[in-house]
């Protein structure tokens, strides 16, 4: 969220009972760079897919031609939607490989699908470049987690 002091074109009151916008923003993460920026009213909803997508849209077009062929997106929460992971995988074609990881708040349902994880599950996670990073660990929960789609 964003507050603004005053009445700016735009500005609505948001779930936080402020005043300002709450904005939607890509950035590449290799080279810090904004990509793409969406200033929304501060009552626009977290998961409202067509601004996902328009924002990724712009974002991507941002990306060079040369540079476009194997994309990762990340998305925290709020991108969580069939929607936007239809369009993601959308996004594939003979000359463009796009992968894209999807965060969300862990419920009790979550918590005890990994619990049931055996340790041959877990895998030591990986920097953005590839390199091992030491003491994190990832592992899939598919066929074990019951969160409803």
């Amino acid at each position: 969220m964003i507050t603004a002091a005053s009445r700016k074109a735009g500005a609505a009151v948001t779930f936080k009972k402020t005043f300002g916008f709450h904005p939607l923003a890509a950035w590449c993460a290799n080279t810090t760079e904004s990509l793409a920026m969406c200033l929304r009213p501060g009552n626009a909803g977290a998961n409202t897919v067509a601004d996902h997508i328009t924002v990724l849209s712009d974002a991507l077009a941002q990306i060079p031609g040369s540079s476009a062929a194997k994309i990762l997106v990340r998305v925290d929460g709020a991108g969580a939607t069939h929607g936007l992971l239809e369009y993601l995988e959308a996004l594939n074609t003979t000359r463009r490989v796009v992968r894209y990881t999807v965060g969300w708040k862990i419920t009790d349902a979550d918590e005890q699908a990994i619990a049931q994880l055996p340790e041959s599950a877990w895998e030591t996670s990986a920097h953005q470049d590839g390199s091992l990073q030491d003491g994190y660990f990832v592992a899939e929960l598919t066929g074990l987690n019951t969160r409803e789609h």
